[in-house]
C-alpha cells in the first residue's frame, strides 16, 4: 500500500522537529508528543508543531548572534546616541581607561572628533596609557579626523615604531590620510600604494585613487577606479553593501 503525499509531508515535518529536538537538547517529552501527535489527527499533529516553534525553536532563534546583531543595529538606527549615552555614563561611573576609550569610539562615530582628542588624551594621561598602543592608534586617529594631520602623523610614526603589530593595514590608511591633508602627497601616494594592497576593502584604493587625480596621474587613477567595479562583480551582497561608497565613487570618476 503507498503513503499518501499528506502522510509523507507529516512524517517529514516530524523527523525534522525530532532531529532539533535531539540536536539542541530539549526534554525527550517533545519526541514523546511528536510520536503521539502523528496518531491523533492532523489537528492535533500542527498544534503540536505549533507548540514547538513556539517554546523551543523560536527562543533559541531569538537568542542567536545574528538576531542580536539585528537587534542591536535596529535600536541604533532607532536611537543613534544610545551607546553614546551608555558610554558617557561610564565615564561618569567608572572612570577608567576603557570608559574613556569607549566614549571617544563613539564620539568619533558622531562626528564629534574634539571631544574624542580629548578624551583620548585623558586616558593617556595615567601611568601606563601613554604607550598603549590602542590609545595611541585612536589618538592619532581623532587628531587626523579633527584636521590635526601633524599630530596625527607624529602619533602614527611612533605607534609604528613602537609597536608594528598594532600599526595595522586601518592605521596606515588613515597614516596616508593624514600626509595627505597636509599636502605632502608625495609620501602620502607611497603610503596609499602600500596600503591598498592588502585592505580588507574598496576604501584604500578609492583614496589611493583620487589622490592621484589630483596629482594629475589620471592613467594610475582610472585603473585603480576599474579595478574597484572589477572587485565587486560576483562579490556576495553583504560585501557590495558595506562597499558601495567607494564603488559610487569609482563609478563617478571612471572614464
Amino acid at each position: 500500500m503507498g503513503f499518501s503525499p499528506t502522510f509523507i509531508g507529516i512524517l517529514l515535518i516530524n523527523l525534522a522537529l525530532a532531529y532539533h529536538s535531539i540536536r539542541s537538547g530539549r526534554s525527550p517529552l517533545w519526541l514523546l508528543a511528536l510520536a503521539i501527535g502523528s496518531f491523533m489527527g492532523f489537528l492535533v499533529t500542527v498544534a503540536i508543531w505549533v507548540g514547538y516553534l513556539v517554546f523551543a525553536v523560536l527562543p533559541d532563534f531569538w537568542r542567536s548572534d545574528n538576531v542580536r546583531r539585528l537587534r542591536g543595529q535596529m535600536a541604533r538606527a532607532a536611537d543613534p546616541g544610545r551607546d553614546y549615552r551608555e558610554a558617557k555614563r561610564g565615564v561618569a561611573q567608572v572612570g577608567s581607561v576603557d570608559s574613556f576609550r569607549a566614549l571617544a569610539e563613539e564620539s568619533i562615530k558622531l562626528g564629534k572628533y574634539a571631544d574624542a582628542v580629548s578624551l583620548y588624551e585623558n586616558a593617556m594621561a595615567g601611568p601606563l596609557g601613554a604607550s598603549d598602543p590602542a590609545l595611541i592608534k585612536g589618538l592619532a586617529r581623532a587628531k587626523m579626523l579633527s584636521g590635526d594631520g601633524a599630530g596625527a602623523e607624529s602619533l602614527f610614526a611612533q605607534l609604528q615604531q613602537s609597536d608594528p603589530t598594532a600599526f595595522d593595514a586601518d592605521a596606515e590608511l588613515d597614516y596616508a590620510r593624514a600626509l595627505e591633508a597636509q599636502g605632502k602627497n608625495d609620501e602620502a601616494v607611497r603610503r596609499y600604494e602600500v596600503v591598498a594592497a592588502r585592505y580588507p576593502g574598496e576604501e584604500a584604493r578609492a583614496r589611493y585613487a583620487l589622490l592621484l587625480l589630483k596629482t594629475g596621474d589620471h592613467a594610475r587613477a582610472q585603473a585603480l577606479f576599474r579595478e574597484i567595479l572589477d572587485s565587486v562583480k560576483g562579490a556576495p551582497a553583504h560585501y557590495r553593501r558595506r562597499q558601495s561608497e567607494w564603488v559610487s565613487i569609482a563609478k563617478q570618476n571612471v572614464r
